[in-house]
């Protein structure tokens, strides 16, 4: 039985604890959004030869990326198409929750798009994380395992 991840602000943090991670790929089947998200520093936590995650979003409605112009003198763009939304390689900065939608804050590299990142707007029901090996984990675990990764970074800072 999949693990449930609920409610708005629990589906945010998966996203604050994929910080800096990559949206490698997506797939869509009626209202679910699947998100392949590269991370090696906590997926190598689970497993060394694990690199990613993947994030399948239940119920998602009104999926929208506004884009940050990559110069001063363009519009925004507000992108509607899932598949032109996600054909850039998008790097999760942060979660939040704005005006009822989840939203995904996002840099962006590639010189090919008139951006450098934007937001990342959805609805949905309900999540589910899971490795690459198929096991699903709660926000708790998620939480536990990125706080861990913390952990041991400032400990290796300080020359522990």
């Amino acid at each position: 039985m999949p693990v449930k991840i609920e409610g708005s602000e629990n589906i945010r943090d998966i996203f604050c604890i994929l910080h800096d991670g990559s949206l490698i790929s997506h797939a869509t089947d009626g209202g679910e959004l699947g998100l392949e998200v590269e991370i090696r520093y906590l997926a190598e936590r689970i497993d060394p030869s694990f690199r990613k995650f993947e994030v399948r979003l239940f119920g998602v409605s009104d999926v929208q990326f506004s884009t940050w112009p990559g110069d001063l003198t363009s519009e925004a763009e507000t992108l509607t198409d899932v598949g032109e939304i996600f054909r850039a390689d998008l790097e999760v900065l942060e979660g939040n929750i704005k005006e009822d939608f989840i939203e995904v804050v996002c840099n962006q590299r590639s010189p090919e798009f008139a951006y450098c990142g934007g937001e990342l707007r959805f609805r949905c029901s309900y999540a589910v994380v899971t490795d690459e090996a198929g096991r699903a984990y709660s926000i708790e675990e998620l939480d536990s395992l990125c706080k861990g990764y913390w952990d041991d970074w400032s400990r290796r800072a300080r020359g522990a």
